[in-house]
């Protein structure tokens, strides 16, 4: 059962029918690398979880006489072709399946389409009342000056500076514990600073367009995304990476009607929402549904970067609300009165993740939540290879 996009009140939505079919998710494209191709099996709505379909033998052959094989990675779930390998203009290219069951799928024949460059990739403030909207829009532009090039599908990779705003210098251990009296010794070692830090994540859901839809033969100021003022990741730096995706006219329709029916983030991350044929048929029976689509495009890219103070915004919140604390050690003693210091300083560093921020000897310690004082609690420390201060 789908939801219509034209009910007023939202439902849950339940499943009234299932099929337990293949689900293949392939794009092939022209850049020298190792490919992916993803295989699992089609749940009910109510049940989110991936059901990766394991130990199936995977190949994708060109017209060229090229083979390729793939391996079966248990780390993600993905198949991985064994050599990096790029596909060529001229060659048609093949997926063919092999399941751990004996059944055999193939699909049909696909060619590479033309190769098309982002002209330009950018970001704009964008103000809308009406849409309640106020922030920075990233967009892209791009022409096919031989008009060979129609169709097309955006995918993106953000990153984002983190910089904890209360970093802590300090390991620490708590030792002596006694309940009777809440007394505990605190034990400090140096700690490697983790203030700086560096989060990236993937685009979601499917976004095509098609210049036969729109009123010049040019992509111009497509959005790609949008993020309000108070989003944290534009509190540092922030970085994205648009790529570009030329779809052959099967392959852009078939996601199309994939997004039309349920907004699906991918294939493989949703229950089945309805079934569409792809290109890929059972051998021994063509009547079988398989849903999925073995795709072989082209694809190019670009990368900007800009800070918030750019657009002239405020700095945003921090990704969490980071409270601040002082708390002294003494007994009955503390800095605001209160005889319940020390057991709330054991409290929220035992069982709250607290972490020290700074000791003033004897004892009054500064104690912030672990996300506002290690950054690589939530995110990495390692600088990317392609950042740029």
């Amino acid at each position: 059962m789908l939801l219509q996009a034209g009910c007023t009140e939202p439902y849950d939505i339940e499943t009234l029918d299932y099929e337990n079919v293949l689900v293949v998710e392939s794009t092939i494209t022209d850049r020298l690398q190792t490919q992916i191709v993803k295989l699992s099996r089609s749940t009910i709505l109510e049940n989110p979880q991936i059901l990766f379909e394991a130990n199936a033998n995977v190949e994708v052959s060109s017209s060229g006489g090229e083979r390729y094989l793939f391996t079966w990675s248990e780390e993600n779930g993905y198949y991985k072709s064994n050599v990096p390998f790029a596909a060529q203009l001229g060659n048609t290219y093949s997926l063919k399946i092999k399941t751990q069951d004996g059944k055999e799928y193939t699909s049909s024949e696909v060619e590479l389409p033309p190769t098309v460059a982002i002209d330009e990739v950018f970001a704009e403030r964008v103000t809308d009342p009406l849409e309640n909207k106020d922030g920075v829009q990233i967009m892209v532009n791009t022409e096919d000056p031989s008009g060979n090039a129609v169709y097309f599908r955006y995918e993106y990779e953000e990153t984002y500076k983190v910089v904890a705003p209360y970093p802590s210098p300090y390991t620490f251990e708590i030792t002596n514990f006694s309940d009777e009296n809440y007394t505990f010794n605190i034990n400090l070692s140096p700690r490697d600073p983790q203030e700086i830090c560096y989060s990236t994540e993937y685009a979601t859901g499917i976004n095509q367009v098609a210049v036969s839809e729109l009123n010049e033969n040019r992509i111009y100021r497509f959005p790609i995304k949008y993020l309000s003022k108070t989003n944290a990741k534009l509190q540092e730096r922030y970085s994205i990476l648009v790529k570009q995706y030329v779809q052959s006219s099967e392959a852009y329709t078939f996601y199309k009607i994939i997004n039309d029916l349920g907004s699906l983030e991918s294939l493989l991350s949703q229950g089945q929402p309805g079934y569409v044929a792809g290109n890929i048929k059972l051998n021994a029976n063509p009547n079988e549904k398989v849903l999925g689509f073995f795709e072989v495009a082209t694809v190019t890219d670009k990368r900007i970067y800009f800070n918030y103070n750019d657009f002239n915004l405020p700095k945003p919140p921090y990704f969490i609300d980071c409270d601040y604390l002082v708390l002294d050690y003494r007994d009955n003693t503390t800095l605001d009165n209160d005889p319940n210091d020390r057991e709330t300083l054991f409290t929220y560093l035992s069982y709250f993740d607290y972490q020290i921020v700074e000791y003033a000897p004897p004892y009054t310690y500064y104690i912030a939540k672990l996300e506002c004082t290690v950054c690589n609690s939530f995110s990495s420390n390692t600088r990317p290879d392609f950042w740029e201060d």
